[in-house]
């Protein structure tokens, strides 16, 4: 996606609740994928000095999800539904928190959402970091699977998937580090 090409409402299907206290009533509705690199990095511009647990100042989380092949097309709702899941399992989202942090969830390409989120929270302080995030991501995706009526992996054998049916399940994936254009979520050709 060109850094000037606008993320429209149907692109960007979830957002931190707070991001509407940056946004006023009359300003343009798309952001270019430029402009919400800015506004996920302004923590790390307000907030020099905040680091992670280890020391380091990697404070961008990328979730991805994808959908099996066979799965039907969800509606914008639903990503977004799955979307505010994720980022409430990640630690990202917590309700009525009013310093937390700032993140998007995007649908760039069909059948994917990457949720993009700055890990430092407003008020300066890092982000808490749940324990065991990554099985906690896993099970919640299981859920999402199954309230969506989803395609679930069908387990066999230790160590071997059962041949009843494919089994690529909603699959998320967790990166962290520097956002730059180059990460922001390209659409489709």
């Amino acid at each position: 996606m060109s850094p000037q090409e606008g993320l429209t409402e149907h692109t960007v299907v979830a957002h931190w609740p707070g991001l509407d206290f940056y946004t006023l009533n009359d300003e343009q509705a798309m952001w270019t994928s430029a402009q919400w690199a800015e506004h996920l990095e302004d923590p790390l511009i307000e907030h020099p000095f905040a680091a992670g647990p280890q020391g380091d100042r990697r404070a961008i989380l990328h979730l991805d999800a994808r959908l099996h092949p066979g799965d039907r097309d969800l509606t914008g709702a639903e990503w977004a539904e799955a979307a505010h899941r994720l980022a409430r399992t990640a630690g990202i989202e917590i309700p009525g928190d009013e310093a937390g942090c700032r993140w998007i969830a995007v649908q760039g390409r069909p059948g994917r959402l990457d949720v993009i989120a700055n890990v430092i929270r407003l008020d300066g302080t890092w982000r808490a970091q749940p324990t065991d995030v990554l099985r906690r991501l896993s099970d919640e995706a299981r859920r999402i699977e199954q309230d969506l009526r989803l395609i679930t992996p069908v387990t066999g054998p230790p160590g071997r998937q059962a041949a009843a049916r494919p089994t690529v399940p909603l699959r998320t994936g967790v990166a962290a580090g520097p956002l730059s254009r180059r990460d922001t979520p390209r659409r489709s050709p």
